[in-house]
């Protein structure tokens, strides 16, 4: 059996932190669909017990290449004790992508998967709420539209936080983004739809356990964040829409390269894939009989990539100038990024040649502004290596900059607006081969998420030194904070608040000293490289969505 490093950190945890309720009782909830039952567990410190249902349909097994519908009702309670399959992942490196130790090792946790795959779980406390109800939180996973899943425990959030807490799994790869020329343009970004109906379902079923549906924020990591921002322009128009806050971690789909969009012209990788699976006419039905298993194989055979696509119904056009003149959800937002988010999307072994035709290519960059960027990045003494350019080019080209640009934008049309720098290391309580991360993109999903089996995202273990129990505790507090009440904000300056240029935050390390909180930090300080990457950022949106 393969383990992960994640896996191998667990298997070091002696004993659970948290014990499950063995009462012949077990926590139930009526759905719109029919009734369910779940499981109880009480996390240590903890208020009072929290209900976990796991493995929920919110939707039908849904058709390969065709939309998802609400669940059928039924009549007999559901077991709902266990999470449900994932959907299918595709889990696959390059030359310029991550190793797949990384991706099978932090990435890719190796669920059981199908395509009947539409799961939702619920983390909620046992104990009596207000009358209204409780705030509720909506994550939606990440995994770059090609792979992840909702297998996470979010117990820790009901049970510290006092909230009811919800994630979820989607379709991604060519299972939620077929881009088929012989499918409806609008029946293509399958999982954002997918999402769209998660959402829905939310709405309908907070109340079943305790939550309240007008309090809901919709929270993202990685695709998931960029999820978050598509739904924000989604729900433009809306007088109430289904979320009153948006949380935004690692990502954003308006500005720069991340908001790239696939062509609906180009089905070329569709039509590989057809070919050489033996689909000649009729290339969606013969398609759907293809096993799961060798679609996937063809895919990773042909080279072939599937992401959302400009519908203006799932994803809208014009993005970028949507924020700007203020066409967006108006509801407070929370975003930010991680300090060294390339070192664990860039290959290890990247040249710098190969980094500039997929990243800094002309007519996007011209070989004069290529050597700007060199001659200014190869001043920074630890740059040494072409790795160690290629990360941190990437890591401000692809995500910092273009957070700085949407936050500011969305303060500059008076959406309450709060940035963070995540700062924190823990790739010491990693195998020693991932040393060279640092502070890598998904780190901060790992430290909240990392035990959903044993340690009910409760920060205790091999994983955590006491310094990162504190600040996951407070990651985490932080998070809960603006979920009940995202108006009042996470508890530091605003962006575009008086307090400018120190409205934004390191969470962690400052410099050279280690912390674990919030910092307050001069804006301008932490995003001084943007300065030689405007016009390069300015040319992405130009040609994105």
């Amino acid at each position: 059996m393969k383990f992960s490093a994640v896996q191998l950190i667990l298997s070091h945890v002696v004993g659970s932190t948290a014990t499950i309720c063995s009462n012949s009782s077990a926590p139930t909830a009526t759905l719109d669909a029919g009734p369910i039952f779940g499981t109880t567990t009480q996390l240590p410190g903890a208020a009072g017990p929290v209900n976990k249902f796991l493995g929920i349909p919110y939707a039908e097994n849904p058709e390969r290449f065709a939309l998802s519908k609400p669940p059928k009702k039924w009549t007999s309670p559901k077991n709902t004790t266990a999470f449900g399959p994932s959907c299918y992942q595709l889990s696959v490196t390059s030359d310029v992508g991550p190793s797949q130790e990384i991706l099978d090792s932090l990435f890719n946790t190796h669920p059981k998967e199908s395509e009947d795959c539409l799961f939702m779980n619920a983390f909620a406390p046992a104990t009596q709420g207000p009358a209204g109800g409780r705030p509720v939180v909506l994550f939606i996973p990440g995994g770059g539209w090609v792979q992840g899943n909702g297998i996470l425990d979010l117990a820790g959030f009901a049970g510290y936080e006092d909230i009811v807490a919800f994630t979820f799994n989607y379709r991604t790869n060519i299972f939620g983004f077929p881009n088929a020329g012989d499918l409806p343009l609008q029946e293509r970004n399958l999982g954002l739809f997918d999402q769209q109906l998660a959402i829905r379902w939310v709405q309908q079923n907070a109340k079943a356990f305790g939550g309240d549906p007008s309090k809901v924020t919709i929270w993202g990591e990685s695709a998931g964040s960029l999820s978050v921002d598509i739904h924000m322009h989604v729900h433009a128009n809306s007088k109430k829409p289904p979320f009153r806050g948006a949380i935004m971690s690692s990502g954003e789909f308006s500005f720069g390269m991340l908001a790239t969009t696939g062509s609906p012209n180009d089905t070329a990788n569709w039509d590989n894939i057809a070919k050489a699976s033996g689909c000649k006419d009729g290339k969606i039905e013969c398609l759907r009989k293809v096993p799961a298993e060798k679609l996937l194989n063809t895919t990773i055979a042909t080279g072939a990539s599937f992401m959302p696509i400009q519908d203006n119904k799932a994803v809208p056009a014009g993005r970028a100038s949507a924020w700007r003149q203020g066409k967006v959800a108006k509801v407070p937002v929370l975003a930010g990024t991680i300090a060294q988010e390339g070192r664990s999307l860039v290959n290890r072994n990247i040249s710098l040649e190969r980094f500039n035709q997929v990243y800094l290519s002309e007519p996007l960059v011209t070989k004069k502004k290529l050597g700007e960027i060199y001659q200014y990045y190869r001043q920074q003494p630890d740059l040494k290596s072409d790795f160690a350019l290629a990360s941190a080019i990437y890591t401000d080209l692809l995500w910092q900059c273009p957070m700085q640009k949407m936050t500011n934008v969305s303060a500059s049309i008076k959406n309450p607006t709060w940035r963070y720098y995540f700062n924190i290391s823990m790739v010491d309580r990693l195998p020693k081969q991932f040393d060279f991360l640092g502070k890598f993109h998904g780190s901060d999903v790992i430290l909240l998420f990392l035990s959903p089996t044993y340690d009910d995202s409760v920060p205790t273990g091999a994983l955590y030194t006491p310094m990162l129990s504190t600040f996951t505790n407070y990651w985490r507090g932080t998070i809960g904070k603006f979920v009940r009440n995202p108006t009042g904000g996470p508890g530091w300056p605003a962006v575009g608040s008086s307090y400018r240029p120190f409205d934004l935050v390191t969470l962690g390390d400052v410099g050279d000293a280690h912390a674990g909180g919030a910092t307050p930090v001069n804006q301008t300080d932490v995003d001084t490289n943007c300065g030689v990457l405007w016009d390069v950022l300015d040319m992405y949106e130009k040609y994105s969505g």
